[in-house]
């Protein structure tokens, strides 16, 4: 049996095409599956017992009549999960979805408090928020350092897990140049630890 995981419709018609395996009679024809074919996981309980299926459908649903519902599965699943599981299916899901479900996604969770109860989720909403402070502050930087921006930073490498020693602490909060700011931020988004941000 071949069964073939397709990202959506065409792709599945194409791929179900008989395959003429060289043996007399012997055609295999690959069973194909979509996102689109699954039915929508609206009840999170149902979505933390099977977070899979509920990853893997949510995409075709997620612009749909049922979208709030989905969502609100879709971060059941995803907070249930632990290890490395929750980031690779996070990311999965944002780059199958429209920008629309994004921002549904953002909005659900805030709106309903959810408590998300992995080790992921909890390490993966503190970089966001974050970043999106980070983000903030440069967009909105005036001439000169602020202090937001270093709280920023700080809050960045600290929500990554990082460990920030006195030395290193000094040295960001008495900077007083914004570009090198600047810097240090980009570079905290993926450093492996504070000591890399003056490398």
């Amino acid at each position: 049996m071949l069964l073939v995981l397709c990202p959506d419709q065409a792709t599945a018609r194409g791929c179900a095409a008989p395959i003429d395996m060289g043996h007399p009679k012997w055609v295999l024809e690959p069973l194909t599956v979509h996102p689109g074919m699954l039915p929508p996981i609206t009840d999170p309980d149902r979505a933390r017992r099977l977070p899979e299926l509920a990853v893997l459908s949510a995409p075709a649903h997620a612009d749909g009549p049922q979208a709030e519902a989905v969502i609100r599965g879709l971060s059941a699943a995803i907070g249930s999960l632990s290890g490395d599981t929750g980031a690779l299916y996070h990311d999965y899901v944002l780059s199958r979805f429209s920008d629309a479900a994004r921002k549904l996604l953002e909005e659900t969770v805030k709106i309903d408090n959810y408590e998300w109860q992995s080790e992921f989720a909890l390490t993966h909403r503190a970089e966001g928020r974050a970043e999106g402070r980070v983000e903030g502050r440069v967009e909105g930087r005036v001439e000169g350092r602020t202090e937001g921006e270093v709280k920023a930073l700080l809050l960045m490498l600290e929500a990554r897990g990082l460990d920030v020693p006195e030395n290193i602490r000094a040295r960001v909060e008495g900077c007083t140049d914004p570009e090198q700011i600047e810097r240090w931020i980009q570079r905290a988004v993926s450093a492996d630890s504070a000591e890399d941000l003056f490398d």
